[in-house]
């Protein structure tokens, strides 16, 4: 196999792989942004933070934090330190003895958040049918510290408070630093934005292993394997010269799909660069620039003449017989026909999860190697003139003509010489 074959297959795989991977981004943005991913995500890091789920509904529903919020029935996605810290102060102020008890986090605390969403949904819908009048929440602070000493206080006379959250604000509050109210607020503040790095680390492990999910489902309903597609491009020369040079003009000309892709890979490597705090910024993207982005990755798959997608019809599955030829993009009804038609898809979920920036920067030098290197046109030439080289002896082609004329000769001078003269 030769180096531009190989680098024409690589170039088709990877264009392949980078329009899926933009597929499942623009997909798995759609669930989270449903999900609330996010915000179920801080909420979940601040109740491991605090230890105690009672003073965690106390400072969300701090006037301070609750104005971060679009309604009553959802939790906001993004939380600054400064707010924070003052919200905590004040909750702990606030803590009614004999009333508020401490609750230690439930475990899979992500999951239960992801299904309490429809039900607030839900209670919202109900509320906003038949309104309350309003007044004073249950978790609502109304006491705010006065001072430092009034604080440092509460916090240890403070009953039934979570002992281990008691521990650690009494650690922040008792540095020699510390002198004013507002200097706790500060350690407090710097004491969260720690707590976040590890907090964004569990958002973007869930959002991979999202990804992950996405792009198995993905590589099954398209009905992408790749061991199909490499297969195809391998044997195809036609085919595989075809889409090498599509790909080469459409990254070039910097075509819809490629302008999309660019911008997914220049968001994923924001996110991935992007510093905790900013990790819970834009909560989810519009429904019309995901389904714009959708659709012009997959207008692109389709204009790939590659064995992709299922058949028309209902022939999902087929068995091939001698009589009986079968659509490539069939699945084998045999044991080992599924077998690594299932590997295929999970070898391209893999493929997926590796993200659009890796693919998409991949294409590009596999481009400029394949501009680079010596074209299999240029080289032909080269060899039809070696072999022409020998042609031109006299032995092939002046030989014959001269055979015909010495044959010829003969027999034009016994027809034409006339008889000698009778004496």
């Amino acid at each position: 196999m030769s180096i531009s074959t190989i680098l024409d297959v690589a170039i088709g795989i990877s264009f392949v792989f980078m329009l899926l991977s933009v597929i499942a981004s623009a997909v798995t943005e759609a669930i989270s942004g449903f999900l609330s991913l996010r915000s179920v995500t801080l909420r979940q890091g601040i109740e491991r933070l605090l230890k105690d789920r009672t003073l965690t509904d106390k400072v969300y529903a701090h006037p301070l934090i609750d104005g971060l919020t679009k309604d009553d029935d959802s939790d906001p996605s993004y939380i600054p330190s400064d707010l924070f810290a003052r919200a905590l102060i004040d909750a702990v102020a606030g803590w009614k003895d004999g009333t508020d008890q401490s609750r230690r986090p439930e475990r899979m605390g992500l999951l239960r958040g992801i299904f309490a969403i429809p039900l607030r949904a839900l209670r919202g819908f109900f509320r906003r049918l038949w309104p309350k009048v309003e007044g004073g929440g249950e978790g609502t602070t109304k006491r705010a510290a006065a001072s430092l000493d009034d604080f440092r206080k509460r916090l240890a006379e403070a009953k039934d408070f979570e002992e281990d959250t008691r521990v650690a604000l009494t650690a922040l509050v008792s540095d020699a630093s510390v002198k004013t109210l507002e200097d706790a607020s500060q350690q407090i503040a710097a004491w969260f934005d720690r707590a976040m790095d590890s907090v964004s680390g569990w958002y973007k492990r869930t959002a991979h292993t999202l990804i992950a999910v996405v792009g198995l489902f993905a590589s099954v309903v398209l009905n992408v394997d790749t061991f199909l597609v490499l297969d195809s491009l391998n044997r195809d020369a036609v085919l595989r010269e075809s889409v090498a040079t599509a790909v080469a003009e459409s990254v070039k000309s910097e075509s819809a799909v490629v302008k999309t892709a660019a911008e997914v890979t220049a968001e994923q490597k924001a996110n991935a660069n992007a510093k905790p705090s900013e990790v819970f910024v834009d909560e989810k993207k519009t429904e019309e620039l995901v389904r714009k982005r959708v659709v012009a990755v997959k207008r692109g798959l389709d204009e790939l003449t590659l064995p992709m997608g299922w058949p028309e019809g209902r022939a999902f599955f087929c068995t091939p017989t001698a009589e009986v030829s079968c659509d490539r993009r069939s699945v084998p009804a045999t044991l080992g026909g599924f077998g690594r038609r299932f590997g295929g898809w999970i070898f391209t979920a893999i493929a997926i999860a590796l993200g659009a920036p890796f693919w998409f920067d991949l294409l590009n030098k596999l481009i400029n190697l394949r501009a680079a290197a010596p074209t299999p046109e240029k080289a032909r030439p080269k060899e039809r003139t070696a072999t022409a080289e020998p042609q031109p002896q006299p032995s092939a082609s002046v030989v014959t003509p001269v055979r015909e004329q010495e044959s010829v000769r003969p027999v034009a001078t016994r027809n034409s010489a006339p008889p000698p003269p009778l004496s």
